[in-house]
């Protein structure tokens, strides 16, 4: 069973530093389903541009297995690097990695199995191996030091309706290459958090946040659109200092993005900072929708990489769309992706 207490979680605000101990990384290997998922609505969101914006197909519809480009597509070349303006990349172990995420070394785990339903506000899980999956119905529960295998077609962790300040840190969350999202919806905090074997990563609406984390290794399904983060609208959501590995090198799929924007779910998406992020892979790392409606959506001191199909960002003139040209940059010489 699992541990549970009363006090509050150590290190909320220590910074994301690579551990003195070196711990192996939990990375699920991506499982090769042969059937199709039946998925819900929050599984098969119709969430961006799997084809460059001037494709009659460039947003609206999830692609099936026809339409999509096959992972093997070839990508768009990468504008030439510039050696006399270059500078030396930052080391990749700036940003979160398998040694500084998840459960931390030496930590004590209690196995558990089936759903955990967490209905008392305030409540701290600490210690837990859970197979199963969990809904918080209640506001500040904390989830920490603690690993979730979770094989749902719709969520690994859902925050319900009326709950809300649900912290997660120093977790591990696999999906079992099946699980559409690991975390949802609104009102929660990731840090410290390693993520995979998930169609998609974490869905972002009201006052959440994804720090000091490593999303990976997604889990590529017949007709799946995947994203390592997306937010379908909302508001107070911060994206800061995380290694985003959408682009999968084993199959050489970039998957659909780092990060989807969009607000078909809710009246708009306002005040979104992506800061201080490694993004590599997706269609476009970063997606668009044509028809986002949105404000002070903000993308400063970024680092991308070049495994993506069409490019770095679709419509960064989007109204509503900062996408700052001088500190958004190539991971591998720091100069800026657009020009």
């Amino acid at each position: 069973m699992s541990t549970i207490q009363s006090g509050s979680p150590g290190g909320v605000g220590r910074p994301a530093t690579r551990r003195e101990l070196f711990r192996p990384a939990w990375l699920g290997g991506l499982t090769a389903l042969a059937v199709a998922l039946i998925v819900s609505g929050a599984y098969l969101a119709t969430d961006g541009p799997e084809r460059p914006p001037n494709s009659d197909q460039a947003v609206i519809g999830t692609p099936s297995p026809a339409t999509a480009p096959p992972p093997t597509a070839a990508r768009s070349t990468p504008p030439a690097r510039s050696p006399d303006t270059s500078t030396p990349p930052t080391p990749i172990d700036y940003w979160p990695g398998p040694d500084s995420t998840g459960v931390p070394p030496g930590t004590t785990l209690h196995n558990q199995s089936g759903t955990l339903n967490l209905r008392k506000a305030g409540q701290v899980i600490t210690g837990l191996n859970l197979t199963g999956c969990v809904n918080v119905y209640a506001s500040d529960v904390q989830i920490l030091r603690s690993r979730i295998t979770c094989n749902s077609t719709t969520f690994a962790v859902r925050v319900m309706n009326g709950a809300s300040g649900l912290m997660l840190q120093d977790v591990e969350i696999n999906g079992r290459g099946g699980t559409a999202v690991a975390v949802c919806c609104s009102d929660f905090t990731l840090d410290r958090a390693n993520i995979y074997n998930t169609i998609d990563g974490a869905r972002l609406g009201n006052n959440t946040r994804v720090l000091n984390s490593y999303l990976h290794d997604l889990a590529r399904l017949p007709g799946t659109h995947n994203d390592s983060l997306q937010t379908t609208g909302g508001s107070r959501i911060l994206v800061q200092h995380n290694r985003i590995e959408t682009y999968n090198p084993q199959l050489q799929d970039p998957f659909n993005s780092c990060l989807m924007v969009g607000s078909e779910t809710a009246p708009a998406l306002t005040d979104l900072l992506f800061t201080d992020n490694y993004c590599n892979g997706g269609n476009y790392s970063i997606g668009i929708r044509s028809d986002l409606v949105a404000s002070d959506v903000r993308f400063i001191k970024n680092k991308y990489g070049r495994d993506y199909r069409y490019g770095v960002i679709a419509r960064p003139s989007q109204p509503g769309i900062c996408f700052e040209r001088s500190t958004n940059v190539w991971f591998d010489n720091g100069q800026p992706v657009l020009p």
